[in-house]
């Protein structure tokens, strides 16, 4: 069964697959859900010969999706308005924090998919773009990030520029608990210094070593620079 938040919804992704006519989903919102989670199988949950390294292309999916801690929702309208979709998913947010588990292990496998099966992948190349960078400083202040999923995206996987990894059969925005690994996602091009700060204040102390030598690495190339903006 959705859990509900005023008047905000959640929907298991076990339980669309195992019982959709419980979920209460229109045909249109259901076929959405049912779009993803068959590519979060077939695609995150799996390795990839593009993928640079061992492993599923996400580690976290399929224990997220086993300990049905994996969330959707959708947001219908053909059109993203920034400023009233912003709110929408901060709401979306804060009820993310309130989400057992709050702490431990297994609240690195808790994610809030937000799908938007009406909006064109050729808008969401503007619209979806502009609303996860408007919401991801204050996001990742927060210590979680959130991502934008749509076919032709163009972000790069962080063990090769040539694969990219956030192209989805229908736009999303993904909320997930940051983890030390995220720090490639923080600085040059898709992150700043206040994000870094904000990085380096959750995770100062359990940084991996290959994080480490990344960091050392953008320091030695002018990259990273954890000067605030004035």
């Amino acid at each position: 069964m959705p859990i509900h938040r005023d008047e905000l919804v959640l929907y298991n992704g076990l339980e669309i697959e195992n019982d959709p006519d419980a979920t209460g989903l229109d045909p249109l919102e259901l076929a959405a859900g049912k779009t993803i989670l068959a590519w979060t199988r077939q695609f995150l949950c799996r390795p990839h010969e593009q993928l640079g390294r061992e492993g599923p292309v996400c580690p976290f999916t399929q224990p997220s999706l086993n300990h049905h801690l994996f969330w959707l929702t959708v947001v219908r309208g053909s059109k993203i308005d920034v400023e009233t979709a912003s709110n929408a998913v901060e709401r979306y947010r804060e009820w993310f924090f309130e989400l057992e588990p709050r702490s431990g292990s297994e609240a690195l496998l808790k994610t809030i998919l937000i799908l938007f099966p009406e909006v064109s992948h050729e808008r969401a190349k503007d619209e979806l773009e502009g609303l996860q960078k408007k919401l991801k400083p204050d996001f990742v202040k927060k210590g979680v990030m959130v991502g934008q999923f749509y076919e032709g995206c163009p972000e790069s996987g962080l063990w090769n520029e040539a694969f990219h990894p956030l192209q989805s059969p229908v736009p999303l925005l993904a909320i997930r608990n940051m983890v030390p690994s995220d720090f490639p996602f923080l600085h040059g091009k898709r992150g700043n210094s206040e994000m870094l700060i904000s990085y380096l204040n959750r995770f100062g102390t359990n940084i991996p070593p290959e994080v480490k030598q990344l960091m050392v690495e953008a320091l030695e190339s002018s990259e990273l620079s954890l000067r605030p903006k004035k």
